[in-house]
């Protein structure tokens, strides 16, 4: 039977007279190129994905293990963009566009349709402790002799004759995530029509109402906000609205409205043609 060791690494493993097994993640398996020649005509007829004849773990060697595998592509890991403190997604791009993300989507080689999920989660992090030694052993306890290394609305001491100054520090914005949003969607194949067409995906942001309405989103904007596109390019439009959205009190960290016209409640996007001046 198969068992799991507490080891992370290769050599802790090895150190636990553990085996250590590889595992391959995928995007998908072509089961049509069944063969090591088909996987191999299939590789060289797909510029945008590496596709291999293998085993999807390092411990199945049988010649019946391997099939055509379409790896995932590298994660991207990088810095998220700079912002100023609580400045809600502004950043000092050139261009005076909101912090963001260009994501790639992934070209699945067989065609077919697939479900994907995309999950974002908002986390903030903090200096203020030591976050990868500081959990719920740290719980202040005093009985214990445990100090918890944050306070809430601490007195600090500024040498102003004694009289010690009172911080305005909420615990609860300390090291968190605040957002975690998962969203299910279908990726469908291209049309011969679409082929080798540029295609621009057009959405929207923020809600209906004012400035100080729709804070800390912001009122309604397209999203890119400028694009170039030429008369041989498609343009992917993408948004919904909605009849019964609820800016009521409490309107949270905003006011309560939602300013702009029509019905209480609805919230509708535009666009239209216009001549080039």
């Amino acid at each position: 039977p198969r068992t799991y060791g507490r080891s992370i690494t290769e050599a802790d493993c090895t150190a636990e007279d553990g085996t250590w097994v590889t595992f391959h993640s995928y995007l998908e398996i072509l089961d049509a190129a069944n063969t090591e020649a088909k996987c191999t005509t299939a590789a060289a007829a797909d510029s945008r994905n590496k596709i291999s004849w293998m085993a999807l773990r390092s411990d199945e060697t049988a010649a019946s293990d391997k099939m055509c595998v379409v790896q995932a592509p590298v994660l991207d890991c990088t810095d998220a963009p700079w912002t100023r403190v609580n400045h809600n997604g502004n950043s000092p791009d050139a261009a005076g566009n909101a912090s963001r993300y260009d994501s790639t989507l992934p070209h699945f080689a067989s065609g077919t349709d697939k479900r994907c999920v995309m999950r974002l989660r908002y986390n903030i992090t903090t200096d203020d402790y030591d976050p990868f030694n500081t959990d719920s052993n740290s719980n202040q306890n005093i009985q214990e002799g445990i100090v918890s290394p944050i306070e809430q609305n601490p007195l600090v001491d500024v040498g102003a004759s004694g009289r010690p100054l009172r911080l305005a520090l909420n615990t609860n914005q300390y090291g968190r995530t605040f957002q975690d949003r998962t969203h299910a969607y279908r990726m469908l194949p291209r049309t011969t029509a679409m082929a080798g067409k540029l295609i621009h995906n057009l959405n929207v942001r923020g809600k209906r109402g004012n400035i100080v309405q729709t804070y800390p989103a912001v009122e309604y904007d397209f999203i890119p906000n400028r694009a170039t596109i030429s008369t041989e390019d498609l343009v992917h439009i993408q948004w919904t609205g909605s009849n019964s959205h609820n800016n009521q009190p409490n309107g949270g960290d905003g006011q309560t409205g939602d300013a702009g016209e029509g019905k209480g409640g609805t919230d509708r996007s535009n666009f239209l043609e216009s001549r080039v001046r």
